[in-house]
């Protein structure tokens, strides 16, 4: 969108945000940042708190998952 990479996602309201390919950081390491998307949720994974619900894309992919939270992963904030 508008020359960035990315995934638009749409609610099933019909509403709709764009997500940038921010990638995601490992310590002070960025990796990835423009090819893939990396985005926290606000929900802690059922197992633990070290955990928490996200949604990963790339070119080919978009899923979700709980990966410990240390990991540096974009957010998207919106309101209702």
């Amino acid at each position: 969108m508008n020359s960035i990479n990315g995934r638009k996602v749409t609610g099933p309201n019909g509403n709709s945000i764009f997500l940038p390919a921010a990638g995601f950081s490992y310590g002070s390491t960025p990796c990835y940042g423009g090819y893939d998307g990396d985005y926290w949720s606000s929900s802690l994974y059922f197992g633990g708190p070290s955990h928490a619900w996200y949604v990963h894309f790339d070119s080919d992919y978009l899923y979700g998952g709980a990966p410990e939270r240390f990991l540096g992963q974009s957010i998207r904030p919106v309101c209702d």
